[in-house]
């Protein structure tokens, strides 16, 4: 046998030996023979696509863009780079990387990533428009998840005042029940989002109750519902209630940032000028950096806004430093991130602030899911 046919002999194995590691799940030792074959040659397209999903299963995304950086493969990897970007928090990357590689029109697996990269541009529009063509032109196993995603953004455009007309949506899952909740919330219709919270609440107990899952797994699941009907209550005065809820989502330490900064955020509105140090551990919760990436661009806003008050009422070193930050992160705090750096001077020259300035001096924001 000469030396070509034995290496194609090696190949046809060691693709063997792929196929079975990678129907298997075992992504490393898959990853490994993908290595081999291309080892024995670069140009096997089919390797490295697998080397490629290896990658991406171990979550090995940075990887992943470093080899398509380096060898740049010869067939379209619009799809891996994007994903990759997307997973490493990087949604700008991602969307030009997609509007820039001149496929058209957009395959369904791109046309799925785009929906997800819009939504966490908060491009909520045009991520509503394009679930819905993705919904009116796909019926797979799939059908149910894209109608709870497109309720969620539907309930995002109400919570941004959008004029964009939404067609009645199902609220036969607790996801969706949930997401209709928000919308309501978002139209400040606190009463009638806190039933239809309360309802989603008990649809996804009896729901994972049947599906056997622990009590442990359903409080997880019910987190997300229990923090926004606190906040609902919150916004309807009912700040004891919901104070014992966030408390009790916290004591459970959800592996969800944002959710635990959210309610971080709300208890510290709640204790007001009260138990300062309780609230400046809250907040710092509030403002970690696992919950930067997860929170919207309104929620983080709003957090920023009450770090800087926090700062002001408990005299922090940092408050001018915080105060100005705000004011140059965001344009349409500038005036109160004036108010509170001149509120901060008073306090430093032992100057009590007048009548005027301590009514004009903003007050800590509620935040919702």
């Amino acid at each position: 046998m000469s030396k070509n046919e034995n290496r194609e002999a090696t190949i046809r194995q060691l693709y063997t030996e792929l196929n079975k590691q990678g129907s298997n799940g075992e992504y490393e030792k898959a990853l490994k023979s993908a290595n081999k074959i291309l080892a024995l040659d670069q140009n096997e397209t089919k390797a490295l696509q697998c080397k490629l999903v290896c990658l991406i299963q171990l979550s090995k995304f940075e990887e992943v863009l470093k080899f398509l950086d380096r060898t740049q493969p010869a067939y379209d990897c619009t799809f891996e780079r994007a994903y990759c970007q997307y997973r490493l928090n990087q949604p700008e990357a991602a969307y030009k990387t997609i509007q820039e590689s001149g496929v058209k029109p957009l395959p369904p697996n791109l046309k799925e990533l785009m929906a997800q990269i819009l939504y966490r541009l908060e491009k909520f529009e045009e991520c509503f428009d394009l679930y819905r063509d993705i919904i009116k032109n796909t019926h797979d196993d799939y059908d149910d998840e894209r109608t709870t995603n497109m309720s969620a953004v539907a309930a995002n455009l109400c919570v941004e005042g959008s004029k964009k007309e939404l067609p009645k949506l199902r609220e036969d899952t607790y996801e969706l029940t949930y997401n209709a909740a928000c919308a309501l919330a978002g139209k400040q219709q606190f009463p009638e989002a806190e039933k239809k919270l309360r309802t989603s609440e008990k649809l996804c107990r009896e729901f994972l109750e049947e599906d056997g899952a622990t009590e442990e797994d359903i409080m997880d699941e019910v987190a997300i519902i229990k923090v926004q009907l606190a906040y609902c209550l919150q916004m309807q005065g009912k700040s004891k209630e919901a104070s014992a809820i966030y408390t009790d989502a916290l004591k459970h330490k959800t592996n969800d940032q944002a959710l635990t900064a959210v309610a971080s955020n709300n208890l510290v509105v709640i204790n007001k000028d009260q138990n300062m140090f309780d609230s400046k551990k809250k907040m710092k919760q509030a403002t970690s950096e696992q919950a930067e990436h997860k929170l919207t661009s309104k929620q983080k806003k709003l957090i920023a806004f009450n770090n800087c008050l926090l700062a002001l009422f408990t005299n922090q070193a940092d408050c001018q430093l915080l105060a100005s930050r705000l004011g140059n992160s965001y344009q349409d705090l500038e005036f109160q991130s004036l108010l509170i750096r001149v509120s901060q001077m008073a306090k430093d020259k032992n100057q009590p602030r007048s009548p005027r300035s301590q009514q004009e001096l903003p007050a800590l924001e509620t935040l919702a899911t």
